[in-house]
């Protein structure tokens, strides 16, 4: 028997040049959240509800790239929101004024969320 590849806690994603830490173990948790509450039923019903392909969505799930609108999609689909699931990474030398760790890469704190009659705009 064939032994599966195991899948990714998390992976490093560039959205607009920046690198961000996306957790997969809570998207996945998102989708089986949405399947036990009968609002998906599958990876194919989660593609059909996002209008994207089952592979597309299949690709997201494993850590694959994906763009940042299909990524949006997805989320908002899952109600999840980008910062519940993504933290910016902070690189040796960018001046966060904090040490910088030895390690050599760091996942920064998440933004504070807006308010509610806040919009939040994403780059072009």
């Amino acid at each position: 028997m064939a032994r599966m590849a195991s899948r990714p806690r998390s992976v490093k994603v560039w959205f607009r040049g920046i690198p961000y830490i996306l957790d997969l173990v809570k998207c996945r948790r998102a989708l089986v959240a949405r399947q036990v509450d009968g609002d998906l039923d599958s990876m194919e019903s989660l593609a059909n509800a996002v209008g994207i392909s089952r592979s597309t969505a299949s690709r997201f799930f494993s850590g694959r790239p994906t763009s940042l609108t299909v990524t949006l999609k997805i989320l908002e689909t899952l109600h999840l929101t980008f910062h519940d699931v993504a933290a910016p990474v902070v690189e040796d030398g960018e001046d966060t004024g904090q040490e910088p760790p030895s390690t050599g890469v760091r996942v920064a704190p998440a933004p504070r969320k807006p308010k509610p009659d806040t919009e939040l705009r994403l780059g072009a």
